[in-house]
């Protein structure tokens, strides 16, 4: 009972604190709100005691449950700076994509094509969604070659800036239009569960973000569609023997209930595990490990420096807090939460003032929905270039100002960026 109360007191955190995000800025897909919600509920299903699979399962130490909630709340503290943003900007703001900036994002493109090709050429008739391969082609051929292979990763995230584009154009071209949704298209050819979330969920939010606080039928559908295409392949993929409950009897309801459910209980399950250790703390290794493992890569190859990877059987995610408690405990919790919650609320702000910024922030929806899951804002090195090349493409595009009623560029405007 008391641990159900526990429960409890999660879902109602998610929905007060998100309540008090939505009351502040009038927008209900503030990504720190959505942030918060996710990681409140999924700890609040992770806590509840009829699912618990005793064979796989224990219950989460007050210094994890305490650990989990100080995430949260530093996570959601940035929020008190937060600008409104005003909707009716996203009407009257375009974007110059110029000669420069199309060239930049040709040669990349080009890169992009390449390495594609190089990995996935012999595979061209066999689109991961419908071939035998799930919706992960990757298993089957080779990795791109090194450095190529940021460009390889940075797919997904420029797909997102060819749908910005496609969006916010001043001046589209049909040619150009037809590469930009051909890029966008080509996801289906490489894509994994994981980069078809950078897109889909990026996709989304550059989609309702002009949106006001009220969502219809046709805003609701693009969020539980793209859903429930991912539920449907995740229920392909995931085998019988990765189901951690059995509490939902057979079927399609055990299909999809039990992947849900392995999905949020078994990432806190392993960081309860380290929580509960007697672990060495590795201060900076784990938390900078995007920074440090060009220059160290033999100390993390070798886990040198004393990483508790402990054996974590057959579910290997630890939520996004897992190496800041290794690094600091509680305090690297509090520290790196209110980090990345700083960083989503400046570029939530800089996107009040120029919609362009929303683009950035759509390249974070997957690391910001799945918290959960593990850290995707700067785990690993080779997260932070397609971050990098989007903010680049965007130092490179004007900003352009439309008359409100004539729908025509203000040349006293056309330069601000």
């Amino acid at each position: 009972v008391e641990f159900n109360m526990i429960s409890i007191a999660f879902f109602v955190l998610a929905l007060t604190i998100y309540s008090l995000i939505v009351f502040k800025t009038k927008d209900i897909i503030h990504p720190i709100g959505i942030g918060i919600i996710f990681w409140f509920f999924s700890a609040s299903l992770s806590t509840i005691d009829v699912l618990y699979d005793p064979q796989l399962q224990s219950e989460l130490s007050f210094e994890t449950l305490a650990a989990i909630f100080l995430a949260g709340l530093f996570f959601t503290l940035p929020f008190l700076f937060s600008k409104r943003i005003d909707k009716a900007i996203f009407n009257y703001q375009r974007f110059d994509f110029n000669f420069f900036y199309r060239v930049v994002f040709n040669f990349i493109l080009l890169l992009s094509v390449i390495t594609f090709l190089m990995r996935f050429g012999s595979l061209l008739t066999q689109p991961p969604l419908l071939s035998g391969a799930g919706s992960d082609l990757k298993s089957l051929v080779p990795n791109a070659p090194p450095l190529l292979n940021f460009i390889d990763v940075s797919m997904p995230y420029i797909a997102l800036t060819a749908l910005f584009e496609l969006k916010y154009s001043y001046r589209l071209t049909r040619g150009r239009r037809i590469l930009l949704i051909t890029i966008v298209a080509a996801l289906i050819y490489k894509v994994s569960r994981g980069e078809f979330l950078v897109f889909m969920m990026g996709a989304i939010y550059i989609l309702l973000i002009p949106r006001k606080i009220t969502l219809g039928f046709k805003q609701l559908m693009m969020v539980i569609l793209p859903i429930a295409l991912l539920l449907y392949i995740g229920a392909m993929r995931i085998s019988e023997t990765s189901r951690a409950s059995t509490q939902f009897g057979e079927g399609v309801a055990n299909s999809l209930f039990s992947q849900i459910y392995t999905y949020v209980a078994m990432n806190f399950q392993n960081l309860n595990l380290l929580v509960n250790s007697s672990f060495e703390p590795t201060y900076i290794w784990g938390g900078l490990k995007f920074l440090l493992k060009p220059f160290f890569g033999s100390y993390y190859d070798s886990n040198s420096m004393g990483f508790s990877d402990y054996e974590v059987s057959f579910f290997n995610a630890k939520t996004f807090i897992y190496y800041f408690y290794n690094d600091l405990g509680l305090a690297g919790v509090i520290i790196y939460s209110f980090v990345i919650g700083l960083l989503l609320q400046v570029i939530y702000n800089k996107t009040a003032c120029n919609v362009k910024y929303c683009l950035l922030q759509a390249c974070f929806m997957k690391a910001i929905v799945f918290m959960l899951f593990g850290n995707y804002f700067f785990g690993e090195f080779v997260l932070i270039i397609p971050y990098g090349i989007v903010f680049f493409l965007l130092l490179l595009i004007p900003k352009i100002e439309l008359n409100k009623r004539e729908g025509k560029p203000i040349p006293n405007h056309s330069n601000n960026n």
